[in-house]
């Protein structure tokens, strides 16, 4: 799944309301929703040291400072996922070390396709072999279908003098897109909570 882009992210939320349920210093609870319809709504609370977002589209606890509005706070809506990444203390997805990174299969189809070009260019085979070689990597590793059987496929493909020796130093995953819609939604609703507040 591509990334939400901010463009995204505001497209989804153009409609919503913050609504303020307590905002006492550090103590805050606000809601963001559209009216009459709990589509995309989500919920931030802050007490000294933790910020929670909850909502439609998951929820993450972060842990860094007294004012976690000042952490977070960018009246330009800039997001830090790897940095901010690392504050965080509890998810609703699986394990808190990958909780806001996914297996990216696509791209690391992409990059095996690279590495297989590099070497064709590299190495002159006759047709057949080389016929044979795409052959095998279309049906071994084109055709994977999750994670489990791509890093089979990589680690065990050798073909006409090709595998995979050091594949496994590139990058294979990426940002989970509701992480990234979540980032998006604490600087907004920190934002609309700071223009409310006015």
């Amino acid at each position: 799944m591509t990334q939400p882009t901010l463009e995204k992210f505001l497209d989804d939320v153009k409609h919503h309301e913050i609504t303020v349920y307590q905002n006492n210093g550090v103590y805050r609870h606000l809601t963001f929703q559209k009216p009459f319809t709990n589509d995309m709504h989500f919920n931030i609370t802050t007490v000294p040291g933790y910020l929670m977002i909850t909502g439609d589209m998951g929820a993450l606890v972060f842990f860094r400072c007294e004012d976690m509005f000042r952490f977070f706070r960018s009246d330009e809506l800039l997001i830090n996922p790897s940095y901010w990444g690392e504050k965080i203390q509890s998810t609703t997805y699986e394990a808190k070390d990958v909780s806001f990174l996914e297996f990216d299969i696509d791209e690391v189809k992409n990059l095996a396709q690279e590495d297989l070009d590099d070497f064709l260019a590299d190495n002159e085979l006759s047709n057949e072999d080389e016929g044979k070689l795409r052959d095998e990597f279309r049906r071994k590793i084109l055709c994977s279908k999750n994670e489990l059987e791509i890093r089979e496929a990589v680690n065990n493909f050798s073909c006409n003098g090709f595998d995979f020796e050091e594949f496994w130093g590139v990058e294979s995953r990426q940002y989970r897109y509701h992480y990234i819609w979540l980032c998006y939604a604490i600087v907004w609703g920190i934002k609309k909570f700071d223009e409310a507040s006015k």
